[in-house]
């Protein structure tokens, strides 16, 4: 009897959208590594650019940075959204997932003439 190795399969953590929402608004990208880290360390970046010459009073528009705000907002909302709880879960790429057992093929344990029997 032979015994099928179940690999485990890495879930990925839920992210309420309200949350992430909120969290983006109040904080803008810090508030962004909430939903997504990567996008978070990104924006954070994206702020540092347009902020730092802001604050050496470079003539720079402080509106620049408005749109910087509603990007992590948006930002923030797709990510929860893709991890939320009303998703169904699909499985990352390189996850490992349990694979059914493959089917006998057609006509396994048949004579040639289709009828079951000896072989």
């Amino acid at each position: 009897m032979s015994q099928t190795a179940v690999s485990p399969v890495r879930q990925r953590p839920r992210k309420s959208l309200v949350t992430a929402l909120a969290l983006a608004f109040f904080l803008g990208p810090i508030g962004l590594l909430y939903a997504s880290i990567i996008g978070g360390v990104v924006m954070l970046i994206v702020c540092a650019v347009v902020l730092v010459p802001i604050l050496l009073g470079v003539s720079i528009n402080v509106s620049l940075y408005f749109p910087v705000w509603v990007v992590c907002v948006l930002w923030a909302g797709i990510a929860a959204h893709e991890r939320s709880p009303a998703r169904p879960e699909a499985p990352l790429e390189g996850d490992w997932v349990r694979e059914a057992p493959p089917e006998a093929p057609a006509g396994a344990g048949m004579n040639n003439d289709g009828a079951p029997g000896r072989s």
